[in-house]
């Protein structure tokens, strides 16, 4: 992924996402490819499937072989790890956002206040049996899901270029603070548990695994 300087409206709006985070206990915003919209104030984070933002025409290019993700993920306090699922939707106007791009995974990050600090996916892979071509739209949706359950919802539009050509990353977006960690998920069955339940049930649980600060 080219490291290139990030145009002046991308980074106007990193300067704006910073400022947000500065005056609001907020939830996440998507650095790149840019959001659809600013969805901190007033707060719409939790509106599906993409934090009350309708479909722009301010597309980021895209290389059509998968591209980068970075996300500053901003907290609320009492909720210092949160679960993460990146999805895509195809078409100008997606019908659904059911395509997954990378299994749900942890991140952790210092205390239960809210902190500021970014993390990058740099390689992410286009979902399984996708077929698209140059010039093709999508759109890539991004929830958080707190410990108590809530769902907070963001979402980017893009469009498909030949890698090279994609729009570049914001300067020294693509990494990962320090301060953030992560952990990978996984699912197991439990015969004890489905005993104490409902014997005809079969229950799944997630197991968090801590692998430390994965560096991506």
């Amino acid at each position: 992924m080219s490291r290139q300087s990030s145009s002046p409206a991308l980074a106007a709006t990193v300067l704006l996402l910073l400022a947000c985070f500065q005056t609001v206990s907020a939830h996440f915003s998507i650095v790149y490819p840019a959001w659809r919209g600013n969805t901190l104030l007033p707060d719409k984070q939790w509106d599906y499937p993409c934090g009350g933002q309708r479909v722009t025409t301010n597309r980021t290019k895209w290389p059509i072989d998968g591209g980068a993700l970075s996300i500053i993920p901003g907290w609320n306090a009492g909720h210092p790890t949160s679960f993460w699922y990146i999805n895509m939707g195809f078409g100008t106007t997606p019908p659904n956002m059911t395509n997954i791009i990378q299994p749900v995974f942890q991140i952790t990050g210092p205390s239960k206040d809210p902190f500021p600090g970014h993390f990058c996916l740099p390689d992410l892979p286009l979902p399984k049996n996708a077929s698209v071509q140059v010039g093709d739209n999508a759109t890539l949706q991004v929830i958080q899901v707190a410990l108590h359950g809530a769902s907070l919802y963001n979402c980017a539009d893009i469009t498909f270029v030949e890698r090279g050509q994609e729009d570049p990353m914001p300067e020294g977006m693509c990494s990962n603070s320090s301060t953030i960690g992560f952990n990978l998920v996984y699912s197991t069955t439990s015969d004890s548990l489905r005993a104490m339940v409902v014997p005809s049930l079969f229950t799944i649980f997630a197991l968090v695994v801590a692998v430390g600060n994965w560096v991506l």
